[in-house]
């Protein structure tokens, strides 16, 4: 089951490579959601992250006559797309949290101690994964947002198995003691 899918991604990228429209937009389908999700984790905006996924796209596009159909073109798309999101952050830094405000008032009156600290805890915890540096935070959302696993991370990155491993055992270390007032 697992080799179809892979071959019909080969097959699919194969077509995007000869210019196949149709095979492009079913791509962008396939691919725009978690894509969304992963600018989202580094802008914290959804304007600029929807402009970002479009630049993304764009690029993809672009330079699909280079692609490398040996390797994972599914890499190239998030390593645009992260290059992408740090040149956003670089010019303008994510300010808004991860969670939603309304949810937060309204839930105030159920437990507002609880909620109260649960929203201070949400905010620090962006706030420390802004302050990551950029490699470790670009790996550290691929691995507990998106899902993927280190190798898939280390290929997309054009990194090592190691590095991978290491740079989440730095966010790791970062992250607990950043937000070691909240931990007991």
């Amino acid at each position: 089951m697992v080799q179809l899918e892979e071959d019909k991604l080969k097959e699919l990228f194969y077509r995007i490579k000869l210019g196949d429209d149709s095979a492009f937009e079913e791509f962008f389908i396939m691919y725009q959601p978690s894509v969304f999700r992963f600018l989202y984790r580094y802008t914290g905006d959804t304007q600029a992250t929807d402009d970002i996924l479009q630049d993304t796209f764009i690029k993809f596009w672009e330079v699909k006559e280079k692609l490398d159909l040996s390797s994972s073109p599914n890499a190239l798309l998030y390593k645009i797309a992260r290059n992408l999101a740090i040149n956003y952050i670089t010019r303008k830094p994510p300010v808004q949290p991860l969670y939603d405000s309304n949810d937060v008032l309204v839930n105030i009156f159920i437990n507002p101690e609880k909620e109260y600290e649960q929203a201070f805890l949400m905010d620090d915890y962006q706030k420390a994964i802004n302050t990551l540096p950029e490699r470790c935070r670009a790996i550290f959302i691929l691995s507990r947002y998106e899902g993927f696993s280190y190798s898939e991370i280390a290929a997309m990155l054009e990194i090592s198995l190691q590095t991978v491993k290491n740079q989440m055992n730095k966010a790791i270390s970062i992250l607990k003691k950043r937000l070691s007032s909240h931990l007991d």
